[in-house]
C-alpha cells in the first residue's frame, strides 16, 4: 500500500542555485525572504517561459548550423573551421535522397525506422524545390560557367527537418518540466538553455528519440505504464538507447512491490517496437552494399517467389535493408570519441617508455576515486568496513596489473573489432549489474530518474561509438537526476571543447598537418569530457547513498518522476526493518533468561 508523500513545497530556483542566483541579479536578483511567489497571475507561466527559452535555443541552433546550409560552402574546410557540420545536410546527398530515393526501399539507410521516415518526410517536401543551376557568364562570346546557385532542395530539406526538431525539442522540455512536477518546474530550463542544444540539434536526429523518451517518462510519472512503453518503443525505433530504461524500471519496482505496472511497460515497448520494425522488414529491399540486388519479403511472396528464404535477412548476395543498422554497428572499429579510440592512439603514438608514466598516473586516478568510494560506503556499513576495503584493493590491482599488459596488447595487435564488441558488452553488463544493485541496496529506494542517467551514461562512456549528439540523450535525464547548474554547466562546458578540438583535428588530417592541431589535443578533450562525465554521475551516486543531499526530496518530494513508485512502500527498507527488529527481539529474550543483570551480558557490555 502506498503511502502518502509530504507535499513538495514550491522551489525558487534563485535560492538554492548560486548559478540561477547570479543570472537573476539582470532582473533585480533573488525575490526576498517575504516574496509572495505565484499568488498574482501572470500569462508568463512556467512552462510558457521554458517554451520560450527552447525556441530562442532552437533559433540559434539553427543559425549556427546555416551557414552548412548553402552546400556551396563545403569546401576549404569550411564546415569545420565554422563548427557548422551537420548531418542533415551530408546524408540528404549520400543516402540518395537528393535523387528521390527512399529509406529501406531503395538505399540501406544507416538509421532505424523512424528515422528514415522523418528523413523521407522532409524529402518528400524538398522535392518539390529547384536543385543547382549553373550561372553563366561571357567569355569572349563563348558562354562559360561562372558559379552555382544554391541547391534549394538541400536548403529545404535542412529547413524541414529543423522545423521537426523544433517540435521535438519543446516536446522533451514540456516533458520534462512536467515530469519534474510542479514544484520544480523550472528544472527543464537545464534542458531548454543547455549549451550542446545549441551545438547538437541539427548535428542529427537524435532530439527525435530524446523527444520520446522523455514523453515516456511523463507518461510513467502519470501512471500510464501502457503509454509509457509505447513512446518508450518509439524511442527504441528511433535510437536504441530509451530500451535501456527498463532495467532501473525493474529494479525499481522489483524493490517497491509494483512488479506488474513494469510489466505492461515491457510487453507494450517489446510490441511497438515489433509493431514498426516488422512491416519494414517484410517491404524493405534486399542490397548489396548500395545495389539493389532482390525484392522484399512482402513482394516475393506476391510474386511466388520464395519468400521464406528470405526471412532470415540474407539472400543470395543481397541483405535486407533494415539490417544495415546493425551491421553498421557491430562491425565498425572504435569511433573517433570514444576510449576505445583514446586507448588506440596512446598505445601506438608514444615509446614503451611512456607507459610508465601512463601505467603511475593511472594507478593514482583510479586509487582515488577507490579510497573516496570505499569511505563514503564504509561510512555508510560500518559493518562491511573490511569487505569492502578487501574489494577497493583488488580493484586496484588489477588495474594494475592490467593496464600494462592491455597497452603492451593494443600496441603489438590493435583492438580487433570482434574482440572490442566483445569487452564494450562485458564491461557494459558489469555496471548494469553494479547500477542494479546499487538501486537494491540503497538505504533508501533511489529516484528512477537517478538511476536512468547512471544507466545511459555507463552505456556511452563503454560503447565503442560516442559520437558528440550523444550527450542530448543525457540532458534531460541530468536536469531530473541532479538539477544543479554549477556541475551541468562544467559538464556542457567539456563537451563544447569536444566539438571544438575534433573539427580542428578533422582540419589536420585534411590539410596534411598543414593547419589545426594535431590528435593528442583531441583524445586529451575526450578524456576530459569522460572524467567529467564521471564526476557528475558521481555525485549522483552520492546523493543516491545520501539522499539527505538530494535537492528534490530535501523538499518533502519523494520521486516526482517515479509514478506508481512516488510514496510506495519500501520493501528492502522493511525488510531491513525487519530483521532489526528480530535482531533486537532476540537479545531481549535473552536477557530476560540470563535473570537480573542479563541485559548488560546478553549486549556485551558487561561481565
Amino acid at each position: 500500500m502506498s503511502r502518502p508523500t509530504a507535499p513538495a513545497r514550491r522551489v525558487s530556483p534563485s535560492g538554492e542555485d548560486p548559478v540561477v542566483a547570479g543570472a537573476s541579479m539582470l532582473i533585480g536578483g533573488p525575490p526576498g525572504a517575504h516574496a509572495r511567489i505565484g499568488v498574482n497571475r501572470s500569462w508568463w507561466t512556467p512552462l510558457r517561459v521554458l517554451m520560450a527559452f527552447t525556441v530562442l535555443i532552437c533559433l540559434l541552433a539553427y543559425a549556427q548550423k546555416a551557414p552548412c546550409r548553402d552546400t556551396r560552402n563545403w569546401s576549404h574546410e569550411y564546415q569545420y573551421t565554422r563548427m557548422c557540420y551537420s548531418d542533415v545536410v551530408a546524408l540528404y546527398g549520400q543516402e540518395g535522397l537528393a535523387n528521390g530515393k527512399r529509406p529501406f526501399l531503395d538505399y540501406p539507410t544507416e538509421y532505424p525506422p523512424l528515422i528514415g521516415a522523418a528523413m523521407q518526410f522532409a524529402s518528400s517536401v524538398a522535392g518539390f524545390a529547384s536543385p543547382s543551376q549553373p550561372v553563366y557568364r561571357d567569355d569572349g562570346g563563348r558562354q562559360v560557367v561562372a558559379s552555382y546557385t544554391i541547391d534549394h532542395r538541400t536548403a529545404t530539406f535542412y529547413d524541414v527537418t529543423a522545423l521537426l526538431f523544433l517540435v521535438a525539442a519543446c516536446v522533451a522540455v514540456f516533458a520534462t518540466a512536467l515530469t519534474a512536477g510542479r514544484a520544480r518546474a523550472f528544472d527543464a530550463a537545464l534542458v531548454a538553455l543547455a549549451p550542446v542544444l545549441v551545438l547538437h540539434l541539427m548535428t542529427n536526429w537524435d532530439i527525435l528519440a530524446v523527444a520520446f523518451a522523455a514523453a515516456g517518462l511523463l507518461a510513467w510519472s502519470r501512471r500510464a505504464p501502457t503509454l509509457a512503453g509505447i513512446l518508450i518503443g518509439l524511442g527504441a525505433a528511433t535510437k536504441f538507447y530509451p530500451v535501456l530504461f527498463l532495467l532501473p524500471l525493474a529494479v525499481l519496482t522489483l524493490r517497491a512491490g509494483r512488479i506488474r505496472p513494469f510489466v505492461r511497460t515491457f510487453v507494450a515497448t517489446v510490441v511497438t517496437a515489433l509493431a514498426v520494425w516488422v512491416p519494414l522488414w517484410l517491404v524493405a529491399g534486399y542490397f548489396k552494399g548500395d545495389e539493389r540486388v532482390g525484392d522484399s519479403i512482402w513482394t516475393t511472396l506476391w510474386a511466388g517467389g520464395d519468400w521464406f528464404g528470405k526471412l532470415g535477412g540474407h539472400w543470395g548476395d543481397g541483405t535486407n535493408a533494415m539490417l544495415r543498422f546493425v551491421d553498421l554497428n557491430s562491425e565498425r572499429g572504435p569511433d573517433w570519441d570514444s576510449l576505445a579510440f583514446a586507448t588506440t592512439w596512446l598505445a601506438s603514438s608514444f615509446s614503451t617508455h611512456m607507459f610508465g608514466a601512463v601505467h603511475l598516473l593511472t594507478m593514482a586516478v583510479v586509487g582515488i576515486a577507490l579510497a573516496v568510494i570505499a569511505i563514503a560506503a564504509t561510512s555508510r556499513w560500518p559493518a562491511w568496513r573490511w569487505p569492502i576495503v578487501l574489494v577497493a584493493c583488488t580493484g586496484w590491482l588489477l588495474v594494475a596489473a592490467c593496464v600494462p599488459a592491455v597497452l603492451t596488447d593494443v600496441r603489438e595487435h590493435g583492438i580487433p573489432t570482434g574482440k572490442l564488441n566483445i569487452i564494450s558488452i562485458v564491461v557494459l553488463a558489469m555496471l548494469l549489474l553494479g547500477i542494479a544493485a546499487l538501486g537494491w541496496f540503497a538505504p533508501r529506494r533511489p529516484r528512477l530518474p537517478q538511476l536512468l542517467f547512471l544507466t545511459i551514461a555507463v552505456f556511452l562512456l563503454t560503447n565503442k561509438v560516442f559520437s558528440p549528439q550523444y550527450t542530448l540523450w543525457l540532458v534531460p535525464l541530468a536536469a531530473l537526476a541532479r538539477p544543479r547548474w554549477p556541475a551541468f554547466l562544467a559538464w556542457q562546458a567539456s563537451e563544447a571543447y569536444v566539438l571544438l578540438t575534433r573539427f580542428l583535428h578533422f582540419v589536420y588530417n585534411d590539410t596534411n598537418g598543414a593547419s589545426g592541431i594535431d590528435r593528442g589535443w583531441f583524445v586529451s578533450a575526450v578524456v576530459i569530457r569522460d572524467l567529467t562525465l564521471c564526476v557528475f554521475a558521481s555525485l549522483v551516486v552520492r546523493e543516491i547513498l545520501r539522499p539527505e543531499l538530494d535537492v528534490v526530496r530535501v523538499t518533502g518530494a519523494d520521486d516526482p518522476a517515479g509514478g506508481v513508485l512516488d510514496g510506495a512502500a519500501d520493501r528492502r527498507s522493511r525488510r531491513a526493518m525487519r530483521a532489526t527488529a528480530d535482531t533486537a527481539t532476540a537479545t531481549d529474550r535473552d536477557a530476560t533468561q540470563a535473570g537480573p543483570g542479563g541485559w548488560a551480558a546478553a549486549v556485551g557490555a558487561g561481565p
